[in-house]
């Protein structure tokens, strides 16, 4: 009976081990972490840029209204999209990946895996990019 418990004790701690070794599932490589506040009608991003490779974007909505976070690779002015009834088309633009739905006064977030350029951060409901709601981020 006590080689029984030690034998349990052992995988006990074997157990506690191999889960404190554990990671966050990004494959061992570095996540910039992204702090996003979106606001009836603004966006920001801090910071601003971030390395190549794993990023996380912790957004918070502190406004009144449902947003959603979508992020597009583009070289163009943060003002200079594309606009077609208050929305941005996403079938002209190269949309990376996005969060839909937060509604106010919760969080969300998104990981991705980014290229070296430039990019935008909006909020593609009808007429909140047009108000403002729109950061330029840059991956070095």
């Amino acid at each position: 009976m006590s080689g029984r418990l030690r034998y349990a004790a052992l995988a006990g701690v074997f157990a506690i081990a191999a889960a404190s070794c554990g990671g966050s599932g990004s494959g061992g490589g570095s996540t910039d972490d992204i702090a996003v506040t979106m606001k009836d009608f603004s966006l920001t991003a801090t910071p601003a840029t971030s390395s190549a490779g794993d990023v996380t974007f912790a957004i918070q909505n502190d406004g009144a209204s449902t947003h959603e976070f979508v992020i597009i690779r583009s070289d163009e002015a943060p003002d200079a999209l594309p606009v077609e009834n208050g929305l941005i088309p996403e079938d002209q633009i190269d949309l990376v990946d996005e969060a839909e739905d937060i509604a106010p006064s919760t969080n969300a977030s998104l990981s991705v895996n980014l290229e070296a350029g430039s990019y935008l951060l909006v909020c593609n409901l009808p007429a909140h990019y047009e108000a403002g709601m729109v950061a330029a981020f840059t991956v070095e």
